[in-house]
């Protein structure tokens, strides 16, 4: 059975006009800790029991401050992007 314009299942239809449900993600922001203990293994769990994706962000290695300062640019980055695609 072919599938028609309207059909979900209509891999060529124009989804522009699809209405848009937001889903939340969880976005951990992970710096490495000093003394081994974190909460990333909880996150991920509480994450998955709502079905919620997530994403984690680990800096590259270097010192402490270049880590901290690489995590606050990504969500620099990525509130100017919110900003620009809510206008």
């Amino acid at each position: 059975e072919a599938a028609t314009d309207d059909s979900p299942d209509d891999f060529f239809r124009d989804r522009v006009d699809d209405p848009q449900t937001l889903r939340p993600r969880v976005v951990l922001l992970r710096a490495r800790p000093a003394g081994g203990l974190t909460a990333a293994p909880a996150a991920r769990e509480l994450a998955l029991a709502h079905d919620a994706p997530i994403s984690e962000l680990e800096p590259e290695e270097g010192v402490e401050l270049e880590a901290l300062a690489e995590l606050i640019a990504t969500t620099d980055f990525a509130a100017v992007y919110l900003a620009l695609a809510s206008a």
